[in-house]
């Protein structure tokens, strides 16, 4: 089930810690306890998917995926900035609105009496906030709508920011390089969404890459060819020539590394950290 939600105060985990990804929510409908990629903010509209539960006698709903609840409405864009304003209370609200109607965004410090240069520098930050939210909520929508999970939707969004559109409609197969997922979470419905068919180069670039990693990800950086074209085929039932042409074509955009001695192949990157490391050690026998 859904819930709408207003965070009072983040409970857990404190702020310190950056990397938190599951969080205990004080909300105006109760604790909500769940998984979220993102650190939410007091005063925050959140949709919550999960279910109700007890736990020590107290009931709680935990959460699968939340989503970002951002207003559409003029004026319900205004409450919702005023709401998170310091300073700003219900009848400065209502002034503001008064005066300036829908263009409120464009109402300057002094214009309305109460609005002094604090209140509306602040009112000028969550405005950017709200934008923020809004860029968000239209990034994760058109993702789920193209088959995404929310918490996949809502990673490559932390990831990629205002650029996540662009990002995988030029490619969808960016979103396997997102933590936690991988070739087979895209090579379904969501490339299908896209229009990418059976031999579309980009599916075959992300499965030689996905299977190059599924090789090496017992410690080794390298595999050989044979190796790695076998693995391709089996995801791909098949597709020996295209998988070819495309591993060329890596090596030639410089993801991919070769090392003609020994016949093995590497990430670029894993050959670039490991390079990194040997000239580190090496420079400090110096």
């Amino acid at each position: 089930m859904q819930l709408n939600i207003k965070i009072e105060r983040v409970c857990y985990p404190p702020e310190t810690d950056k990397e938190a990804t599951w969080f205990i929510l004080a909300t105006d409908q109760g604790t909500a306890k769940g998984a979220m990629p993102w650190r939410p903010k007091q005063g925050d509209k959140l949709i919550l998917d999960g279910e109700w539960s007890m736990y020590q006698g107290k009931r709680e709903f935990k959460f699968k995926s939340a989503m970002i609840d951002v207003p559409v409405h003029p004026k319900d864009q205004l409450h919702f900035v005023a709401a998170r304003t310091v300073g700003m209370g219900p009848a400065l609200e209502a002034m503001i609105w008064q005066q300036a109607g829908e263009n409120w965004k464009t109402i300057k410090a002094g214009e309305v009496k109460g609005l002094t240069p604090r209140v509306h520098a602040e009112m000028l930050l969550q405005i950017e906030s709200l934008e923020t939210d809004a860029e968000m909520a239209k990034s994760v929508a058109f993702l789920m709508g193209k088959g995404c999970t929310q918490n996949m939707a809502m990673a490559a969004y932390t990831l990629w920011k205002a650029d996540t559109m662009g990002i995988v409609i030029d490619n969808p197969y960016r979103l396997a390089d997102l933590p936690n997922y991988g070739f087979n979470h895209v090579d379904g419905e969501i490339r299908k969404a896209f229009g990418i068919g059976d031999d579309d180069e980009r599916r075959i670039k992300s499965a030689v890459i996905y299977a190059l990693r599924r090789l090496t990800d017992t410690g080794s950086t390298i595999t050989d060819w044979e190796s790695l074209l076998r693995q391709a085929m089996g995801m791909l039932g098949g597709r020996a020539d295209l998988i070819t042409n495309c591993t060329k074509a890596l090596f030639e955009s410089g993801d991919l590394k070769g090392f003609k001695a020994s016949g093995s192949i590497a990430l670029a990157a894993d050959y670039r950290d490991e390079l990194a490391v040997w000239e580190f050690v090496n420079g400090g026998d110096e």
